[in-house]
């Protein structure tokens, strides 16, 4: 915090700049995991860390929103956030927006991991084992399209690396096809 707080609302990394979509105030989107941890927030003025960091912060970093907006709104909606502390878990952790100043690597998941930590999938508008094509849990899309984006980065981190192993095994159609999902995805962010 005293070594980089003067600048640290300044980094933006990855260049992240999508404005956050509407639901993000409201709630409603047909992705049951965000649904459920926005509506929360929104209700209660709380959410669990993991529910901050790898529901709605890791759809924000997949997603690439600015990271000034995410601040505000994590300030906005928690009863109990700080800047201090707020700060460097929203643009630390969840964005990797400070290059890894705060974390080691990105917080990115697929909708397995949301799958495996909670309950949200079961009855999901969206199928979490689909990675691509229609009505395939844009999480799934989504990471792989981060990954893809940001490989030449985040190759040689030891904790990720082997993730890139995974995509590089995979059909060239196949990823193909996920990449186009993601693109449709991210073009249509508003109406998920």
């Amino acid at each position: 915090y005293w070594a980089n707080m003067r600048q640290y609302r300044q980094k933006k990394e990855l260049e992240a700049s999508r404005d956050l979509p509407d639901y993000f105030w409201t709630g409603k989107t047909k992705m049951a995991c965000m649904r459920n941890a926005i509506g929360q927030s929104l209700d209660y003025a709380y959410a669990h860390h993991i529910q901050r960091l790898m529901v709605t912060g890791n759809f924000c970093l997949l997603t690439e929103m600015n990271p000034d907006q995410v601040d505000a709104w994590y300030l906005g909606i928690y009863v109990d956030a700080i800047e201090w502390v707020e700060m460097p878990n929203t643009r630390g952790m969840a964005l990797f927006a400070d290059g890894g100043i705060v974390g080691t690597k990105p917080y990115a998941a697929s909708g397995s991991y949301i799958n495996k930590m909670s309950d949200y999938c079961k009855g999901c508008h969206y199928d979490n084992k689909a990675r691509s094509g229609e009505g395939s849990c844009p999480f799934n899309s989504l990471y792989w399209r981060f990954m893809d984006k940001h490989e030449k980065r985040l190759a040689t981190n030891p904790r990720i690396g082997m993730i890139f192993r995974s995509w590089d095994n995979m059909e060239a159609s196949q990823r193909q096809a996920i990449l186009e999902t993601a693109e449709r995805y991210i073009a249509d962010l508003e109406h998920l």
